[in-house]
């Protein structure tokens, strides 16, 4: 069941992205001739065989079988259909009508595109889009970002002097800033503070299909995690039971885990000799306390450079992060011995902090060993130390080689053993909604967005004409099918309408191109009339439409071809 539905939304995304877009279009070149009064003899909803379909006036209106697109047929667009017509309305002939009114027709198509994605993108604007704020809710232990001085809950107010609002806005200027230092202006506790991070590089793909470098920092993450706890033996050193999420300490409110490390960071050198917990258990809200912890806070004293990490580790105080919550049957993993339960503790004698730390590491092993011309699927590629039952154990491990394709096309190769994280995101309560209740702004928002888009596809397109980016970036019905589903099902109604509007743009600005057969190719003609005082021969014209033809075939068929490298994982 669950199959079906995915299946049938995918379908109603695919049918409603292509299928609205193009349906805009050619209701763009309908009703700019009906307005300069040439006649349209059909106007449908699809291809191939009418489902339906009734005359209104002189048009008649159908709805064919093949939904993705449309078409509209208007008299005297081939001035050879009058010699053939029995009855000839030269009047109403769209090869009569002056050249201001056909270039309105050929370009009604081009022009309501854009009038849909600016529509979209000023809808989007009022309705608004929920952001996550400039906060560093995660740094991970022992992570660049954590070494550099940063730590979770930190509020970022500038990056470089650059004022930022938005996690994104922190990620682009991290983006754009490979292999440099940059400094963090953040408040911690109500101090503003200052801290210098290096930012390190990956390969990226640029909106032009560019492999280029991109800048990350490490351990810098805008999710956390939430306040569950988990440990291998059923009940810990403080009472805590597997499962169990907390909800306050001392009656200080906990949301994430995060909070919980900053309540320990906060209160580190003055915490009383027991501590007192609300928790969730199976469901029940209950109040649980620790044993005296007089030996803790000796420890404490004893070094000075403790905070909420080592304490955790101390009292066996685990987030569930860390514990396999599933692992693949027939996976290296599963042929190593680990159990769903597991803690990972380590890999090739590196403590790991994170799940992401956890599969970074493999990645990075699995392409050393390539490197080094060894088979990553040797038995003891991983040393992976986990706990089990409260007892630490050794565990060798092969890697597991996946064959993918990057946005161009490219094979990549993905290193993986095949477990899952019992671990849970949390959400941050404080998102903020970026909207506008100003029509005119909203208006100006979503034609703004619409112009860099469409300078965005005019730049893309002059690249591939010049070698500038590899052709494998062209994207054909698969590639926008499954980026519509994909994004429809996992990304919600707002994204789905983004792309739909980016799309309509692409066609736009495609259409607009001087080929024979399309609408830039018709405008050219026009304007070629115009200045002849003649229409072009029939003979070029016809040449030019099958060169045109020709053209736009050969670009479908290498657009399904780049689309099939993509999709296919050969």
């Amino acid at each position: 069941m669950n199959n079906l539905i995915s299946t049938l939304e995918y379908i109603f995304a695919i049918v409603t992205l292509l299928g609205g877009v193009i349906a805009v279009h050619e209701f763009g070149h309908f009703i700019f001739a009906k307005f300069c009064g040439a006649r349209v003899d059909v106007f449908s909803i699809g291809f191939g065989p009418k489902l339906f379909s009734k005359k209104w006036g002189e048009t008649e209106y159908c709805l064919s079988i093949i939904p993705l697109g449309g078409f509209v047929k208007i008299y005297g667009q081939d001035p050879e259909e009058l010699e053939k017509d029995e009855n000839p309305q030269p009047e109403r002939s769209l090869a009569n009508k002056s050249l201001l009114a056909r270039l309105s027709v050929f370009i009604g198509g081009p022009a309501f595109n854009y009038i849909l994605a600016i529509l979209i993108f000023s809808f989007i604007a009022v309705v608004g889009v929920q952001k996550l704020p400039s906060l560093a809710t995660r740094i991970v232990t022992n992570s660049q970002a954590y070494l550099a001085g940063l730590r979770s809950g930190d509020k970022i107010q500038k990056i470089d002097n650059q004022e930022v609002k938005t996690f994104e806005d922190v990620a682009q200027i991290i983006a754009l800033n490979p292999d440099k230092t940059l400094k963090f202006s953040v408040i911690r506790d109500g101090t503003l503070m200052e801290v210098q991070a290096p930012i390190q590089k990956e390969v990226a793909i640029t909106p032009y299909g560019e492999p280029a470098m991109a800048g990350i920092l490490d351990g810098l993450e805008p999710l956390g995690r939430a306040p569950v706890v988990a440990n291998t033996t059923g009940t810990n050193t403080w009472n805590f039971k597997h499962g169990d999420k907390i909800l306050s300490v001392q009656n200080h409110p906990i949301s994430s885990w995060e909070e919980l490390e900053a309540y320990f960071n906060a209160n580190l050198r003055n915490l009383p000799s027991t501590l007192n917990f609300t928790i969730l258990r199976e469901g029940k809200e209950e109040t649980i306390s620790t044993p005296n912890i007089s030996w803790l806070q000796k420890q404490i004293a004893t070094n000075k450079n403790w905070g909420a990490s080592q304490v955790f580790e101390a009292v066996r105080l685990y987030s569930p992060e860390l514990f396999i919550l599933q692992v693949m049957p027939q996976s290296p993993a599963d042929k190593a011995g680990m159990k769903k339960g597991d803690r990972v503790i380590s890999v090739n004698g590196k403590k790991v902090y994170s799940f992401e730390n956890l599969r970074a590491t493999i990645q990075q092993t699995g392409e050393e060993l390539v490197q080094k011309n060894k088979n990553p699927t040797l038995e003891n590629a991983l040393k992976i130390v986990v706990e089990r039952e409260g007892k630490v154990q050794e565990l060798n491990s092969s890697l597991s080689s996946t064959k993918g394709k990057d946005p161009l096309g490219q094979t990549i190769v993905t290193y993986t053993i095949g477990i899952q994280s019992q671990g849970v995101p949390h959400f941050p309560s404080n998102m903020l909604l970026e909207r506008t209740l100003n029509p005119f702004k909203a208006l100006w928002l979503g034609s703004k967005e619409t112009i860099n888009h469409t300078v965005m596809t005019v730049v893309g397109l002059k690249k591939l004409a010049f070698g500038e980016v590899s052709l494998k970036a062209v994207g054909g019905p698969i590639m926008i099918g499954k980026i519509a589903g994909d994004t429809f099902s996992s990304r919600g109604w707002r994204d789905f309408l983004r792309i739909m509007a980016i799309i309509s743009i692409s066609l736009g600005v495609f259409n607009l191109l001087p080929i024979p057969i399309l609408d830039g190719g018709h405008v050219v003609f026009a304007i070629v009339e115009a200045i002849r005082g003649k229409p072009v021969s029939q003979a070029v014209t016809q040449i030019s439409l099958k060169v045109g033809l020709s053209l736009l075939l050969l670009l479908m068929v290498f657009a399904v071809y780049n689309d099939l490298t993509k999709v296919l994982p050969f």
